[in-house]
């Protein structure tokens, strides 16, 4: 996938939370809270933006990836990414 660098990964969580959250009008920068302020993600809402990022990068969650610290902002959930990014370019 090459390399990409945690604003990368950014840019593309802005890009699909934009398609599937259009109503949301919030700035997302790295700060940005997804749950509690911010974004407000519920549940649901974070099982649909998991499912859509898996989907984008072609990458599966392991269920405890799935935890309040690694959705807590954009920075924490695209350092998330990146580190997984890098595992799969590294076991290739």
């Amino acid at each position: 996938m090459g390399s990409k660098t945690q604003d990368d990964i950014e840019q593309d969580l802005r890009g699909v939370i934009a398609e599937i959250f259009p109503a949301q009008q919030v700035e997302l920068t790295t700060e940005t809270p997804l749950f509690n302020g911010g974004l407000s993600l519920n549940s649901t809402q974070m099982i649909e933006l998991t499912l859509a990022f898996e989907t984008f990068y072609d990458i599966e969650l392991e269920p405890e990836m799935l935890t309040v610290e690694n959705f807590a902002t954009l920075g924490s959930l695209s350092g998330l990414l990146l580190d997984l990014l890098e595992d799969e370019v590294s076991a290739v």
